[in-house]
């Protein structure tokens, strides 16, 4: 069964991979934007409107910035990160070797 540091490091390879697939094909960061879309029509509002917020800016500027908010060691990447629109980015399959690798 993982522990929390399974699950951190899972969750920071899973950000530098998706971000890295994004940076290769821009065209996902519409389908994660589509996500967020379909978030808004079926939610009420939340404590986590101020993390889709940020989420859709970070999708629609620079995917650069993106990957430099992301991938940093602090609380709001961290809240960010828990709150992640990326999992349309990889496939599950690859989701599943990140997840096999941050046991070991």
């Amino acid at each position: 069964m993982p522990n929390q540091q399974h699950i951190h490091t899972f969750g920071h390879a899973f950000h530098q991979a998706a971000i890295q697939r994004l940076v290769a094909e821009p065209a996902l960061a519409q389908r994660a934007l589509q996500t967020l879309e379909r978030w808004w029509l079926k939610c009420v509002p939340s404590a986590s409107d101020p993390c889709m917020r940020a989420w859709e800016v970070l999708l629609k500027g620079d995917l650069q910035a993106l990957k430099k908010r992301i991938c940093s060691n602090d609380d709001h990447a961290a809240t960010l990160c828990n709150t992640s629109l990326l999992g349309c980015v990889l496939t599950p399959a690859e989701r599943q070797a990140l997840r096999a690798q941050s046991i070991l």
